[in-house]
């Protein structure tokens, strides 16, 4: 649960009393894994509102793995479900978010700008997160901003550092701004160099501002990228890679189970 490596867990076990090579820390790990992965899929069905999804890299020695995580936003949310798909593979990513969106009887999806989320469902019930969205256009204005002034060109830098203050405006207008759209049609013929990259960044925020979450509670996904890092990545910084896929996927479900609910978890049930 604290990202220690099983050659760290063997060094500290003797300060408790116990003895255990690093090889049978992993074997434990693993089968307290897979038991908590069962108890939580043969636990009621989750019922959430919005349906947080996101992938991540894993690391596994020879492969370019992924998995996918399912995770409820708003109260009574957490982790959902942990797939082993990979972003890149469109078709399975559709059906297994459909799926689940059914299952949890979800209103909406949250995801990044990754074009695989796209057409899953109606485009009003599928909203990207704000703080993905932000963060994304702002650092493409940021750059384009850096190379106005390296060119010379006041005119982009200006309208660069214009379009920063209007990604950051809080709150954030529901539809986009007539400031932006002015932009836009400054720029809407460009079709070479620094404008044309302009005209195509300006577009696009134009053309997403309203796909946006304006949840008046939370309107990222923050919540599934932090089960993604305090239940996978938090383990993965202190390893090589897992040694099979079913380790990757077991992990998630048990660090998530450790955490419990108000920080207990009764460990009898997987020990």
């Amino acid at each position: 649960m604290f990202g220690l490596s099983y050659r760290a867990v063997e060094r500290f076990l003797p300060l408790v009393d116990c003895l255990g090579s690093k090889s049978s820390i992993e074997r434990d790990v693993t089968v307290a894994g897979q038991r908590v992965m069962e108890l939580h899929r043969q636990a009621p069905r989750m019922r959430v509102r919005v349906l947080g999804v996101d992938g991540t890299g894993a690391a596994m020695a020879g492969q370019d793995a992924g998995v996918l995580f399912f995770v409820g936003l708003g109260p009574g949310g957490g982790l959902i479900k942990v797939e082993p798909i990979h972003e890149e593979q469109t078709g399975q990513v559709r059906r297994h978010v459909a799926r689940v969106m059914a299952e949890v009887g979800a209103e909406e999806l949250r995801t990044d700008e990754h074009s695989v989320y796209e057409g899953i469902v109606p485009e009003g019930r599928h909203r990207l997160c704000l703080t993905h969205w932000r963060k994304s256009k702002g650092k493409r204005a940021y750059d384009l901003h850096r190379q106005a002034v390296a060119e010379e060109r006041p005119l982009e830098a200006d309208t660069m550092l214009a379009l920063l203050e209007l990604l950051r405006k809080r709150p954030r207008a529901p539809t986009a701004p007539e400031e932006l759209s002015r932009m836009v049609v400054r720029y809407i013929n460009a079709r070479k160099g620094l404008p044309w990259k302009v005209n195509q960044l300006l577009q696009h925020v134009e053309r997403t501002w309203e796909k946006v979450s304006d949840d008046p509670t939370d309107p990222t996904n923050n919540a599934t990228e932090r089960v993604i890092g305090l239940t996978l990545k938090i383990r993965s910084k202190t390893m090589r890679g897992f040694k099979a896929m079913h380790k990757v996927v077991g992990h998630p479900y048990l660090a998530f189970f450790l955490r419990g609910s108000g920080g207990l978890c009764d460990l009898r049930k997987v020990i």
